[in-house]
């Protein structure tokens, strides 16, 4: 398992370094921030991301890049299902969501065996340093913010400003534990493939396929009901909850 000890190794440095690059321009950022809470009266502004501020470059810039992104054929499709035939077209969503994550496991797990976990190390690794759209699109904002003369700033860019920050960092930071864990991990890889597989297959025994394949047992559809109700439940409305709440918290209440 030397390879794997190495691409664990290689994997946490890579990814501190995209951390640390992220972050390389946030000396800039602060001063723009501090530039705009100088010029204006912010002090009453919504922080949480909750409020729209529209007269702003800011704002005019987020609809260029929406102008400008082009949507796909099956994603023009889904938007226009979603507004036509909302919970019908969410409940064919949850079963397809629920057969992908089946599947998506069944694939881990072949993966696993036939090429090592070293793969799928570096293959998360990738996709962590490619990062989000949402910091992708905050620093493309916030390096054109700079890039504009300052008395083209209004104060409802503030908001946008303080956001995009925010989401830079919450996700370098992502990264930096991420890359410690990678590298406090390599020399001991047996025990934490033991702990990742352990916990994975202990999880989808109680949660996912475990309670699936009883139902099976009773009746077929039910089973692909629950895996389809519950992938959904547990990846999806769980987090958002737990962000909403947490925005509520910091927040206040809208």
């Amino acid at each position: 398992m030397i390879e794997l000890t190495l691409i664990l190794a290689l994997s946490g440095v890579l990814l501190i370094m995209s951390a640390l690059f992220r972050l390389r321009r946030f000396g800039r950022y602060k001063v723009l921030r501090t530039t705009l809470e100088n010029q204006f009266d912010v002090s009453n502004l919504d922080l949480s991301g909750r409020t729209e501020y529209s007269n702003c470059f800011s704002h005019q810039w987020y609809i260029d890049i929406m102008r400008t992104t082009k949507h796909g054929r099956i994603g023009e499709w889904f938007q226009r299902q979603m507004t036509d035939r909302t919970i019908a077209t969410f409940l064919w969503f949850a079963v397809l969501l629920g057969s992908a994550a089946m599947i998506l496991g069944m694939v881990l797990i072949s993966s696993i065996r036939l090429l090592q976990a070293g793969l799928l190390v570096l293959l998360f690794t990738l996709i962590v340093m490619v990062g989000s759209g949402g910091v992708n699109i905050s620093e493309e904002l916030l390096i054109a913010l700079l890039r504009i003369k300052q008395d083209e700033y209004r104060r409802d860019d503030y908001p946008y400003v303080r956001i995009g920050m925010r989401t830079i960092v919450t996700w370098s930071v992502f990264c930096l534990v991420v890359g410690i864990v990678f590298l406090i991990s390599a020399p001991f890889n047996s025990l934490l493939l033991d702990l990742v597989g352990t916990g994975v297959v202990l999880f989808g025994d109680a949660v996912l396929w475990g309670p699936m394949f009883s139902l099976f047992n009773v009746w077929a559809p039910l089973g692909v009901v629950y895996i389809s109700l519950v992938v959904p439940f547990i990846f999806i409305i769980i987090p958002v909850t737990i962000y909403m709440l947490y925005q509520r918290i910091r927040f206040g209440p809208a």
